[in-house]
C-alpha cells in the first residue's frame, strides 16, 4: 500500500513557491519546494540554492554587491 501512496504522490504538481521575504531594493526569496529556495532581484534574475540561511545570504550579497544572484560563488 505505501507504493501506491508513494506514486500517487510523485503525480501530483508540484505547489506554488510561497514568498518568504522581500527586500526594499526589490529582492525576492521564495520557498519552492523541499530546502530548496530562489533567490531574485528586482530585475528576475534568479537562483536557486539549499537552506533559508544561504538563500538570505545570496540576496543581501547580491544587493551589497550591485550583481544579480546567479553572478555570485
Amino acid at each position: 500500500m505505501p507504493e501506491v501512496a508513494a506514486s500517487a504522490a510523485m503525480t501530483e504538481p508540484n505547489p506554488a513557491p510561497q514568498l518568504v521575504a522581500r527586500t526594499p531594493l526589490g529582492s525576492t526569496i521564495e520557498a519552492v519546494g523541499g530546502d530548496l529556495y530562489r533567490v531574485c532581484d528586482g530585475s528576475h534574475h534568479c537562483r536557486t540554492v539549499p537552506g533559508l540561511w544561504q538563500a538570505q545570504e545570496l540576496a543581501h550579497q547580491a544587493e551589497l554587491m550591485h550583481r544579480h544572484p546567479e553572478q555570485l560563488p
